[in-house]
């Protein structure tokens, strides 16, 4: 396995990342398409009784999130009678920050963790689809995937915390206030994408601490899925599925292009053979 440290310039790896999000954004279209036409949602019937279970937690999931939608708008219909809105304008009106159930924090990486199913069923159907390899569809593999999800977003939620802190000082020191939701925003792109990003490696044997270095050097395949699931899981009932399987999907077509750049474990490369 070749060194993973990545000392290029920042201006360098800053280029790969934007190149990278740019290159994987269109995939989500061959990720829907493929979805489309191999139907790999099928092979979900293995796990019949786990996909019952996520099922169930979805609806209730998507309803709670109707409701949400249902007190925003209650609210504006209220608020558009006050005077005080033509000053503060319509966007004082929206409070987005009522989506935070779901979009905020760690209850996204809690979603994740419940749609595990998903992850895990998609993802290796995908890579057997299109490379022929062949992964363990057990439940002691479903459970041993499950428990490292829950590693992987308690992982990721302290460090999505931690980095906006650290990024926040020093824009507030700036007097780039105005930039902290953008930059926000970013951070919890990556640490959402590197969530189903690790589920690919995962299947190819890689350590947790492994994949997180590697998931770094395709920081802009990362950002690109975990934007286009953040935004998906607004959709009501059926969003944080979709989020899961496109999301899945995606990271997988995404870092199969890519695998010429990435290294592989000999156990995992002896299964392509």
């Amino acid at each position: 396995m070749k060194n993973q440290k990545d000392h290029k310039p920042l201006a360098e790896r800053i280029a790969t990342t934007i190149r990278q999000f740019v290159f994987t954004m269109p995939l989500h279209l061959e990720a829907i398409e493929f979805l489309k036409t191999h139907k790999p949602w099928k092979g979900l019937l293995r796990h019949r009784w786990a996909a019952v279970v996520v099922g169930v937690l979805a609806i209730f999931i998507g309803i709670e999130l109707v409701r949400t939608v249902s007190e925003i708008i209650q609210n504006m219909q209220q608020s558009l009678g006050d005077e005080s809105v033509n000053q503060a304008g319509l966007l004082g009106v929206i409070d987005l920050s009522r989506f935070d159930w779901v979009l905020h924090g760690g209850k996204k990486y809690l979603v994740l963790i419940i749609l595990e199913i998903f992850t895990f069923h998609f993802i290796r159907q995908t890579l057997e689809m299109r490379i022929g390899l062949k992964s363990e569809h057990t439940f002691r593999a479903f459970l041993h995937a499950e428990q490292r999800m829950m590693i992987v977003s308690l992982q990721a939620w302290i460090l999505e915390s931690i980095v906006r802190g650290l990024v926040n000082v020093p824009l507030g020191l700036f007097g780039l206030s105005f930039m902290k939701e953008g930059v926000g925003l970013l951070i919890q792109f990556y640490f959402l994408g590197y969530a189903l990003v690790d589920n690919y490696l995962e299947c190819f044997e890689y350590k947790v601490r492994e994949a997180e270095r590697i998931t770094r050097t395709v920081a802009g395949v990362a950002i690109a899925v975990g934007a286009v699931a953040y935004f998906l899981m607004f959709i009501p009932v059926i969003g944080i599925v979709l989020a899961t399987m496109i999301g899945a999907v995606t990271a997988t077509i995404a870092m199969e292009k890519l695998a010429p750049e990435m290294p592989m474990p000999k156990a995992a490369a002896e299964e392509l053979v």
